[in-house]
């Protein structure tokens, strides 16, 4: 087995009212220079301007980011100079957005995540947008974590279901990645499993979760953390993202509004079912912590479910259980229906 350099984050701050100690970690990381604080424009008023106002005294420039793209990364490139490090606050877009920018200028990253929405919050993984597609690629996974639990408590429910779902999707896509492996794909047990008990973790807490207890924000926080740490291990994010994740890319090329837990969620239970998995647990466990679990709950018609499964496999070169099985149009609705997804 060839060597691989593993590059992890250095600090994980999990706590109510942990942003304040932001100052603090970027001298215990021995950071210099002026901040860049990336924020999104609900985000801002949320925690992009508490943590502005941490740096007062050296005026840190911030900037509203409005998608995760090369563009935007570029905008942001030709307005700012002189930037020591980065700290993105906010959601997906802002996390992704500023793990590329501080890739590109090979300066330390910061994540502060204002919404438990996906595990992209801890791992060396992006998704951006190129024109009508959406695909993943490495950069480097933050220096540090600061996920402050009463802000990520008050955001709105939607975001933390999804962020469950992305978790639970972590099933099926281990499954995958033991199938990827029988085709000679480098496997690693650890991270294998270190993705499987987040997703234990999850289901365990549904309930605490559901009623917005900081002990179950908090074990979804730690659930997304690891997840993002295991695709870390590996530099891929295999042990996280599977078929499911394949569907949901392909369902954004076609402009869903869903979020991107949700489609993983629904991508979860019908790739479950040519697993042989039990998808009934899993559809079960979305449908209990609100997440949806039909077409009609993401908002796209059967056509547009049936295309999106029919084109998964073709969104990247990854061995899937999707390879393994001979599936037209007719045979993708009828699993639909049989696991209740139409």
């Amino acid at each position: 087995m060839d060597p691989h350099f593993i590059e992890l984050p250095r600090v994980v701050l999990v706590g109510n009212g942990v942003i304040g100690k932001i100052p603090e970690i970027t001298r215990e990381l021995k950071l210099s220079g002026k901040p860049l604080i990336l924020t999104g424009p609900t985000t801002k008023g949320i925690a992009g301007e508490k943590v502005q106002a941490l740096f007062s005294n050296i005026r840190p420039d911030m900037e509203i980011v409005q998608e995760a793209s090369y563009s935007e990364v570029g905008r942001i490139r030709d307005k700012i100079s002189d930037i020591g490090f980065v700290i993105g606050v906010g959601g997906g877009k802002v996390i992704d957005t500023g793990k590329l920018f501080a890739f590109k200028e090979e300066i330390p990253f910061i994540s502060v995540p204002t919404a438990p929405s996906h595990d992209g919050i801890a791992s060396d993984r992006v998704s951006v947008k190129d024109k009508e597609f959406k695909y993943s690629l490495r950069a480097k996974p933050p220096a540090a974590i600061i996920a402050d639990i009463g802000v990520l408590a008050s955001a709105p429910y939607r975001l933390i279901a999804s962020g469950c779902a992305d978790i639970i999707s972590n099933y099926t896509a281990v499954f995958d990645w033991k199938l990827g492996r029988k085709k000679g794909e480098y496997y690693s047990e650890y991270a294998a499993a270190l993705s499987l008990l987040s997703a234990e973790i999850v289901l365990r807490s549904v309930d605490i979760i559901k009623e917005k207890q900081e002990r179950g924000i908090r074990n979804l926080v730690e659930a997304l953390v690891s997840s993002g740490i295991s695709m870390s291990l590996v530099g891929s994010s295999r042990p996280s993202s599977g078929a499911e994740h394949m569907f949901s890319h392909v369902l954004d090329s076609m402009d869903s509004k869903a979020l991107h837990g949700e489609q993983c969620g629904i991508g979860s239970i019908f790739t479950a079912f040519l697993q042989g998995q039990d998808w009934r647990r899993i559809r079960n466990s979305l449908f209990e912590i609100g997440a949806p679990v039909t077409a009609k709950d993401l908002g796209i018609t059967e056509d547009q479910f049936a295309a999106a499964m029919l084109n998964a496999n073709k969104i990247r070169k990854r061995y899937t259980i999707l390879d393994e099985k001979d599936l037209d149009k007719n045979r993708i609705i009828d699993i639909a229906r049989t696991t209740g997804i139409l």
